[in-house]
């Protein structure tokens, strides 16, 4: 009962201090009062957002709308900057394809936006996979299954720092994630395995020990 009230009371208390990071325009930022959209962070936010609302807690209808406002924007205005390194490429299509997913978890999938990003020829596995997740989600699970026919449920480690802040196996969490709500248990067992033996090894979770110097460190520099 206490470890209950402790999760509803941490919780409630990220509900409302998002409200500090969101921006104007509905995005958030990184850090509190912050000017910068983070893409990652802004669908990340919502993703909580959606969820805690879906759990029953009270999440401001402004705090929430705003967003699905900016992540509607942004879905269909979204084209590759033209970076030249697959790495690169890869972390592009799964910033999409994980604004499309948060989009169709709130009830409001941009069918459109799915569609253009479906029917690239260079997507990558992890991509598909949320991609695939995103069509679930809004019904439409023979193209979710069409989309991941032939994807790999294997994950690549990150030899770089990326701006989706993940790994390989934050990567084959959401391909798992995916599997279940497309009904796929039996093909999933595999991936729960493979992804129980990360978990249950000795190495970090993230691709690299970095630390975002924080607003107080870079006016120090100055």
């Amino acid at each position: 009962d206490q470890l209950r009230k402790k999760t509803v009371a941490n919780v409630e208390a990220g509900i409302r201090g998002l409200s500090a990071f969101q921006l104007p325009d509905g995005s958030f930022a990184y850090w509190p009062g912050g000017g910068t959209p983070s893409v990652w962070g802004t669908s990340y936010a919502g993703h909580f957002l959606i969820e805690a609302e879906q759990k029953g807690f009270d999440v401001p209808s402004a705090l929430l709308n705003q967003w699905k406002k900016y992540q509607r924007k942004a879905a269909r205005s979204w084209s590759p900057s033209g970076r030249r390194t697959d790495f690169e490429q890869r972390q592009e299509q799964l910033l999409q394809a994980y604004r499309l997913f948060t989009l169709s978890l709130a009830g409001e999938p941009e069918l459109g936006s799915m569609n253009r990003l479906r029917e690239r020829s260079d997507l990558s596995g992890e991509c598909k996979w949320r991609l695939a997740a995103a069509y679930s989600l809004a019904g439409q699970n023979e193209t979710a299954r069409e989309l991941v026919g032939n994807a790999s449920t294997e994950t690549e480690d990150y030899d770089a720092y990326g701006v989706t802040f993940g790994s390989g196996t934050r990567d084959m969490a959401m391909i798992l994630e995916t599997m279940v709500l497309m009904g796929m248990r039996d093909e999933a067992v595999p991936v729960v395995e493979a992804l129980s033996s990360r978990l249950s090894g000795e190495q970090w979770m993230s691709c690299l020990l970095y630390t975002s110097p924080s607003p107080r460190d870079r006016t120090r520099s100055r």
